[in-house]
């Protein structure tokens, strides 16, 4: 069962009613929601509904009229989704993404409850990034950083790690949302 400020938060972001920074933080919600995607997919049918209903009754609307409406509702098409993790407001795993474990060589079974840094981290892994990251996690903001990962196999990465801190409206943390970006590895 969805809690009420996410029933809440779908209205707003289908209504179109978020900045952006809430438009971006609820969108990395969808990614591991999948009853949150289904009410915001439920919500744009109804918002399509409701725009086709109030056409005039005596014109016909063109056929692709739906369509073009549920497009725009839905906002502009969604590329390959990057390596995501989520961590629970300590910092723990509760959810990765299929392209996340594709780059880590972790199954999601292996690290669930762990911190990521115990298993990402290693011998050239900035601890200055590392710090700034634990910053931003106890400040409760955003940030972007390059560093080192480590793969199951030992094998060094270079990723560019974007932090978002997914709040409730007192600002308390529900989720920590980790998107990474491979990088070519620099020596």
């Amino acid at each position: 069962m969805l809690s009420e400020l996410l029933q809440d938060r779908a209205a707003l972001y289908v209504a179109g009613a978020l900045d952006a920074d809430q438009r971006e933080a609820f969108e990395l919600i969808l990614e591991f929601q999948p009853e949150l995607r289904a009410l915001v997919a439920r919500l744009q049918d109804v918002g399509a509904a409701v725009t086709l209903a109030s056409l005039r009754r005596d014109s016909a609307p063109p056929p692709t009229l739906r369509a073009r409406v549920l497009g725009a509702v839905a906002g502009r098409p969604r590329s390959e989704p990057e390596p995501m993790v989520v961590t629970c407001p300590l910092g723990r795993v509760e959810w990765v993404n299929p392209q996340f474990i594709a780059m880590c060589g972790h199954g999601f079974e292996e690290i669930r409850g762990r911190k990521p840094g115990e298993f990402l981290q290693g011998p050239d892994t900035d601890a200055g990034v590392v710090r700034r990251i634990r910053d931003a996690i106890r400040e409760r903001r955003k940030c972007r950083e390059k560093l080192f990962n480590y793969h199951r196999s030992g094998t060094r990465y270079a990723v560019e790690l974007a932090l978002t801190p997914v709040l409730d409206d007192d600002g308390q943390p529900l989720w920590f949302v980790a998107k990474e970006r491979k990088l070519a590895d620099v020596a």
